[in-house]
């Protein structure tokens, strides 16, 4: 402290010169000035349009890719896109890193499903139209008609992210797109650990309940199915979660 009892005044930190490009960024897209599926200018007009080097703009836009709101395309038509928010494996990272992590289990991500799929399947009973039944049923047809174990569940993972998009909520839609395309590299990480998980015909009776505008059959039907997937989920937790442990430690 000065003799005369006067501290140092302190001085108003300013963000980082990458936090400010990509905050502003971020705001146009947000602002939709940018609108999904728009391509970036390239790094060296940003560059210049911010006043700094391209290692600055590859830095702010790496960090917004880690996010999801970006994605990068390689090749003739590649470039730095803008994101569909709905769509983003943002979230999807996540629920993977808390599970690892075990900030979170499996059985907290299927007691969530459990609440959001029987409704969902009520909601798309009443609201879905013919155009979209038959998009339904041709993901059951394509599942069953498989012979490869990993082809057949991203049919079935498409078949309940379809679901909860034809109740007609979007953020039903945007929590079971991530929860399922976690559950997705779920499998794939155990591999060979597992076998397939679904019952022959549950999807079958699932797109019959739909389809026949049973809203309550649709609801409860889809109830059953979700209770009996957590368990065979919760069941290969461990060994999914020794797999990620040996794999952080290579």
């Amino acid at each position: 402290m000065s003799k005369s009892g006067n501290y140092p005044k302190k001085t108003k930190s300013t963000p980082p010169r990458f936090q400010e490009i990509m905050t502003r960024i971020k705001r146009d897209i947000l602002l939709q000035h940018y609108r999904p599926g728009d391509v970036l200018p390239k790094e060296e007009n940003l560059a210049s349009k911010f006043g700094v080097g391209r290692a600055l703009i590859r830095e702010a836009l790496g960090v917004l890719k880690a996010q999801g709101y970006l994605e990068a395309k390689r090749g003739s038509s590649g470039g730095t896109f803008v994101c569909d928010l709905l769509h983003s494996r943002g979230v999807t990272t996540l629920l993977a890193d808390l599970i690892v992590m075990r900030s979170m289990t499996i059985k907290h991500l299927c007691d969530v499903r459990i609440l959001i799929e029987p409704e969902a399947a009520r909601m798309a009973a009443l609201e879905a139209s013919p155009s979209q039944l038959q998009q339904l049923g041709d993901l059951v047809y394509q599942s069953r008609s498989s012979e490869n174990v990993r082809e057949r569940i991203n049919f079935d993972v498409e078949f309940h992210t379809q679901i909860c998009e034809l109740s007609g909520n979007p953020f039903f839609s945007l929590l079971m797109r991530s929860m399922m395309e976690f559950l997705q590299q779920f499998l794939e990480v155990l591999d060979d650990h597992t076998t397939y998980l679904h019952d022959k015909e549950s999807h079958s009776v699932l797109y019959d309940a739909i389809s026949s505008r049973d809203h309550q059959r649709a609801y409860e039907s889809m109830y059953a199915h979700v209770v009996i997937m957590k368990q065979r989920f919760c069941d290969l937790e461990k060994d999914f979660l020794n797999i990620q442990a040996r794999n952080l430690q290579k």
